[in-house]
């Protein structure tokens, strides 16, 4: 999981600002959202321009170092502080592994530039990469890599893709670690609305949203999660032109969904499109490791919301929610170390962001609106 990630000089962030999943309280209700001494299951709010987008695509930087998941956003635009152009943006991610920690380190000139690279796990430095080494070799200190060619002075790769691509890695404990570092970064997902179908890793390409719950043979399980969220239309699909279309049932008739649908239906199908194999409990070994949907709820009433988050909190997968909704911010749903607050200079954790104690009986929306949390 995702312990905590700095990152500096990037988008929105003029200076270093930490998001940090350990600050756990001891809270004894909606335990479920916490996970390993991690928050789980997360949401952020922050104003307009306040740096939740920035978080959201810092995250998600690491996708383009280490896979080849699809990160067809031009979020490389705009990718330094505008106020600090000849400065490298900083990032430092920490995961947690069954027990061990994975730190890495790296600061980039641009989007696809690395200056310098660093990975270490348990406190030990295994891989080590600067740029403008005059031999531009790295080094590297994992089992398996002894006869690995080092010199990366023709390519941009990352030096930590290069090691796990090319690199016949034996079973040791630390290897370990670092399949499973890789595999999380493999699966992280990152979306937004249907209307641009934008998305950030888990899958090489885009996908015909209907098309892949057939495939997957969750149509069933897809109609009764309509149904749980409270839609009551009946839905079938058929081939036409060679196209699978889903559609509407009103009766006797049946119309195609694109011409019937609202904007929150068409997010709703979105979001079990993305959850499916988490909701079936299928190959979770292929299934979203960490979730970022950002402005999630912004085509749902507060029922729906809540819907969503209570599904996610069930789901075995670290979640990260942003939006504007203040209702959601309620011991009802999630506790307050779980709610984040995010500006341009800082993200804090709300538990933490105050020196009053805060009991499960507190009304958290009106505390935010009266400025207790600091932001």
């Amino acid at each position: 999981m995702l312990k905590s990630i700095t990152v500096g000089n990037f988008r929105a962030f003029s200076e270093k600002v930490t998001l940090d999943f350990s600050e756990v309280g001891k809270y004894d209700f909606n335990t479920e959202a916490i996970k390993n001494g991690l928050v789980k299951t997360a949401i952020m709010y922050g104003k307009n321009a306040g740096g939740k987008s920035s978080i959201a695509y810092a995250i998600f930087d690491i996708v383009s170092n280490l896979t080849d998941k699809y990160t067809g956003i031009p979020h490389h635009k705009n990718y330094k502080n505008a106020f600090n152009m000849e400065q490298p943006v900083t990032f430092e991610y920490n995961f947690k592994f069954r027990d061990k920690e994975v730190k890495y380190i790296y600061e980039k000139s641009d989007f696809e530039t690395f200056s310098s690279e660093s990975l270490s796990i348990d406190g030990k430095i295994v891989i080590n990469y600067y740029k403008d080494d005059l031999n531009t070799a790295f080094e590297v200190y994992l089992k398996g890599t002894e006869n690995l060619q080092k010199d990366l002075k023709e390519s941009e790769i990352s030096a930590v893709k290069w090691v796990n691509r090319n690199s016949v890695l034996e079973n040791t404990e630390e290897n370990k670690i670092f399949k499973e570092f890789i595999s999380f970064v493999d699966r992280m997902l990152l979306f937004w609305s249907l209307e641009d179908r934008s998305f950030v890793g888990y899958l090489t390409r885009g996908q015909s949203i209907i098309n892949g719950i057939i495939e997957q043979g969750h149509f069933e399980d897809f109609k009764s999660f309509f149904k749980e969220a409270g839609i009551e239309d009946e839905f079938e699909y058929k081939t036409i032109n060679e196209e699978i279309q889903l559609l509407v049932k009103y009766g006797d008739k049946t119309l195609p969904f694109v011409k019937v649908k609202s904007s929150g239906m068409s997010s709703l199908l979105l979001v079990y499109f993305w959850l499916q194999d988490l909701l079936n409990n299928t190959n979770n070994d292929k299934s979203p490791s960490f979730i970022c949907i950002d402005e999630f709820d912004a085509f749902y009433h507060f029922e729906l919301s809540r819907f969503i988050i209570e599904k996610l909190k069930k789901c075995n997968c670290q979640v990260l929610l942003t939006t504007h909704n203040t209702a959601l911010l309620t011991n009802d749903i999630l506790r307050p170390d779980c709610y984040y607050i995010c500006s341009k200079k800082e993200i804090v954790n709300a538990n933490k962001s105050t020196y009053k104690e805060i009991r499960q009986g507190h009304n958290l929306e009106k505390m935010y609106r009266g400025g207790t949390f600091g932001l």
